[in-house]
């Protein structure tokens, strides 16, 4: 059966291209058992001009004596309709290194390559571009891929089959008009135009010509990796002569065809110059150019006295796909340089330029836009909101969606606007899912976004623990995480992990499965039967998942904070927690049915979690979500464009919108809460500037407390963090005594009530509580003392952790890693005595700053490269190295902190 389709698809395919396309097709006679002898498979090795026309008129030349298998990049692989084609042929998706790299990108593209290799040395047949992409230019460059090398060398099993395709280069899939592949589906439909708009057959003809050639003799196959690169660019380049204007010089034919019978008309060409460097080298500080080239060197174990700035990274130092992201990994996070684009990564001059900011890449993300703004906009009854009533977080949403129904619920940019009718079947259906997946916890592994607030919910509803997995942190928290929670799957998605950059995920990568592909399993009995459950009952629902077993105090999600010494620490909130925290909010804080909120904190942060993701679809007003919290003129955007009411975040995030905004971005907003770290005078400052000043609320929170535990009250004198929320009590003790506090003396911070949890997963930490006056209170590490109007004032933080960016850092993890590399790095460490300490200073207008003392000689780069090679995220950075004679220590023997600070950091 799958022969004949085969036959029909195939052969329905070869007529369509044949009302465009002449297809001439040389040597294929030349294939047989006698050019072919070789055991294994055959490695078809075709140039690339265009996109689609050329693997497919290259598949269809050597069908069906030769099905191949192509390689094809990951986001074209799971287009609509290509996927089932690609899924046919049995094709192997590859990352897209184009728009970013991270560990599961690298990883995964090893493992292509090692299938290929596998599967040749069986007997399969392979279509695999050498160049790794569409070319940009006349010429095929193929410069440092690796690819195909290695295959070569792996698999000597395997026969090697040249192919040169000419005439494409100047057809509309081609780079020639834009420089970049153009869009997949409007190319075609536009093509489609023209076919139908010269009555079909009477297009005017492009003429192709692909030539099969059997490896010669002196094929380079014990070659390296550039001198088979270079042996493989000057057989593709040879010249074709399909023009008057070529033969002379290598490289493709531009023929350019009109696309009407009715119009002579032709697009106009525009080429680019890889190499052209529209900038002044001498404004690229000495500094910058030469960690540059020492970078490079280090990439390419080139002399660094041989790079030179005019050179190309692929076709003159032989740098592939991965080590142009290795590139552009260090420049972004040495040079705290953004959007560096591979694209523009192509000279050691650019390079130079892009580092020290003389050239800035412009972001180019592709417009997924769905949104329905009419939709969006639809007027609903003003009145104010209060939290449904049920026991769990999946009862309350239920029972709202029951309400709403057909109210616009939530939306964003790849998945459009959703109704609370859409929520709850988009729940239901995934919950089916889930259910089915094994282990107490679901990981997630999501931005704001709509399908992360559904995969909790799902998670929720089938009876599961959603564990929220925060990807900053590095390949040494994640796999921390993995052992305390022993998660066998964590949900994700190929279009976030695709522009995850510079982000390691080592720890979870095993246990990644995409929302992509759930999405294909779903079959059309799945769907109606989720349709089904729908128009049920919340009562019914919540049996049918057998969910109903579940109280208020069953654990409803995991989250993971820093931990005491090197381990996160895991902290289990209940129904209970979280629900009773959210119902203080509306009693607090006025919102209403027609308030619009803009979701950007992630959901593995405790406040993005439960007030910027769980609040707005429980309690029943608009949310909009947008991944990055960072982008803060998209975000000042988004305020304006989709009529913002409600905006929360960390202060460094809310200063990003409102240094990027201007005062019509903010005309809507009503409201601004802020917490995580101190709100800084500069943000007041900014708001001030949009008549926004007096929006913004201050509040407290922590994980364990679901997070809330103060805030300032609207309408009312701002001072310190706020007064407590309705269900909170605070109490003020001494560090040391535990003894309770009076009133406006500094101490300890105290917590209790029903939005606190219960303990830490971790078997080995101590529960974090204090009986005092007969109750226990929860220790929150942080230190304060309670005005005479009730509001609590902070001081200072009484754990050796420091915020930045809205993360807790553990200094003390810092300073254990740094001392298990001391042999490796050949720092002169003392046995009897401390050679190195980490302190940190918290500033009001600046980021904090994280400071290393030793009594010997290192470099910022070889200190921040150790904590990067332990596991460490970018956040944990030391700023500066401050060399001392002699580390202090108190009379107990350990290291004296207090006195560093304020020796050595009181003028900084």
């Amino acid at each position: 059966m799958k022969k004949l389709v085969e036959w029909f698809f195939l052969g329905f395919l070869s007529l369509l291209l044949k009302f465009r396309y002449r297809v001439i097709v040389k040597g294929r006679e030349n294939l047989n058992p006698e050019t072919l002898s070789k055991p294994g498979g055959v490695l078809f090795l075709p140039n690339h001009p265009a996109v689609l026309i050329d693997p497919l008129s290259v598949a269809l030349s050597l069908w069906p004596k030769y099905p191949v298998r192509p390689m094809i990049v990951e986001y074209f692989y799971y287009t609509p309709i290509v996927h089932t084609v690609m899924r046919f042929v049995n094709a192997l998706p590859v990352p897209n290194f184009d728009v970013g790299s991270n560990s599961f990108k690298r990883k995964r593209s090893e493992e292509v390559v090692q299938t290929v290799i596998n599967d040749l040395k069986k007997g399969d047949n392979f279509l695999i571009y050498p160049s790794g992409r569409t070319k940009q230019t006349a010429e095929e460059i193929i410069g440092g891929a690796s690819a195909v090398h290695r295959i070569i060398n792996e698999a000597p099993e395997a026969n090697v089959v040249l192919i040169r395709t000419k005439g494409l280069w100047g057809s509309m899939f081609s780079r020639a008009f834009t420089g970049t592949p153009p869009p997949f589906f409007p190319t075609l439909l536009r093509g489609i135009k023209y076919v139908l708009m010269n009555f079909i057959f009477f297009t005017p003809r492009r003429e192709v010509i692909i030539e099969i050639v059997p490896a010669p003799a002196d094929f380079p196959y014990k070659a390296t990796r550039l001198e088979l690169n270079k042996w493989l660019e000057e057989w593709y380049n040879q010249p074709d002569g399909l023009t008057k204007q070529e033969g002379t010089h290598p490289g493709d034919s531009l023929v350019l065809i009109p696309h009407t019978i009715w119009s002579k008309k032709v697009s106009e060409p525009w080429i680019k110059d890889a190499n052209n460097q529209d900038f002044d080298m001498i404004a690229i500080p000495n500094e910058v150019q030469d960690k540059i080239v020492e970078e490079i060197s280090r990439i390419t174990q080139m002399k660094k006295e041989n790079i030179r700035p005019d050179m190309s990274l692929d076709k003159d130092l032989g740098m592939d796909s991965l080590d142009v992201a290795d590139l552009i990994s260090f420049i972004q996070d040495y040079f705290e340089v953004k959007n560096v684009s591979p694209l523009e990564m192509t000279t050691v001059g650019k390079s130079m330029a892009i580092a020290s900011g003389l050239i800035v890449c412009e972001e180019t993300v592709k417009d997924t836009s769905i949104v329905n703004l009419e939709k969006w906009f639809k007027e609903v009854p003003h009145h104010k909101l209060e939290m449904p009533a049920g026991e769990t977080l999946p009862e309350a949403l239920l029972k709202t969606c029951d309400r709403y129904k057909k109210r616009v619920a939530a939306g964003d940019e790849r998945s459009g606007i959703l109704t609370y009718k859409d929520i709850k079947l988009r729940t239901i259906l995934l919950a089916e899912y889930i259910k089915t997946l094994p282990g107490e916890y679901i990981g997630i592994l999501l931005p704001s976004s709509v399908p992360a607030i559904v995969a909790i919910f799902a998670t929720q509803l089938a009876g599961k623990i959603p564990l929220l997995i925060n990807w900053t942190v590095g390949a040494r928290h994640l796999e921390a995480v993995v052992k305390l929670s022993k998660v066998e799957s964590v949900l994700s998605s190929w279009a976030f992990l695709d522009r995850l950059e510079n982000v390691d995920l080592d720890g979870i990568e095993k246990q990644l499965v995409m929302l992509e592909d759930v999405r294909r399993k779903f079959t059309l009995f799945d769907k109606l039967k989720a349709f089904y459950l729908s128009l049920l009952s919340p009562k019914s629902i919540l049996k049918h998942f057998n969910s109903d077993r579940f109280t208020s105090k069953s654990p409803a999600v995991l989250l993971f904070t820093s931990g005491t010494e090197n381990l996160p620490k895991g902290v289990s909130l209940s129904h209970e927690n979280i629900l009773s925290n959210q119902k203080d909010i509306l009693e607090i804080v006025d919102l209403y049915s027609d308030d619009v909120f803009l979701s950007m904190l992630p959901p593995f942060h405790a406040f993005g979690f439960t007030v910027s993701g769980l609040l707005p679809l429980l309690a029943g007003f608009k949310v909009f979500f947008s991944p990055d919290p960072t982008d803060g003129s998209k975000l000042a955007k988004q305020t304006n464009d989709y009529g913002i009411t409600l905006l929360c975040g960390a202060p460094t995030f809310l200063k990003g919108i409102f240094k990027a905004g201007i005062r019509e971005n903010f005309n809507s907003l009503r409201l601004c809460v802020t917490g995580a770290e101190k709100a800084p005078p500069e943000l007041f400052r900014l708001a001030d500037k949009f008549g926004k000043k007096d929006v913004i609320l201050e509040g407290y929170g922590i994980t364990e407390c679901a997070p809330v535990l103060t805030a300032n009250r609207p309408n009312k004198e701002h001072a310190g963090v706020g007064e407590p929320l309705p269900s909170v009590e605070l109490l003020i003790v001494h560090p040391e005594t535990n003894a309770v506090m009076p009133k406006g003396e500094q101490g300890h911070i105290l917590a209790r009530g029903p939005n606190i949890f219960e303990g830490y997963i971790n078997p080995d930490i101590a529960p974090p509580f204090l009986n005092v006056a007969g109750k226990s209170w929860y220790k929150t590490g942080d230190l304060g003392y309670i005005d005479e109007k009730g509001r609590l004032i902070i001081s200072g933080r009484q754990k050796r952790f420091v915020k930045i960016g809205g993360e807790m850092i553990s200094l003390a993890s810092i300073e254990d890693a740094l001392l298990e590399s001391a042999v490796s790095n050949k720092w002169p460490i003392s046995e009897d005595k401390p050679s190195l300490a980490i302190v940190a200073k918290e500033e009001l207008d600046t980021k904090t700053k994280i400071y290393l003392f030793t009594d010997f000689d290192t470099t910022l780069d070889e200190v921040n490269l150790t904590l990067r090679e332990k596991g460490f995220s970018n956040i944990a950075k030391v700023s500066e190295i401050k060399k001392i004679k002699e580390i202090p220590i108190m009379g107990t023997g350990k290291i004296y902190y207090r006195l560093l600070e304020s020796q050595y950091l009181q003028n900084q």
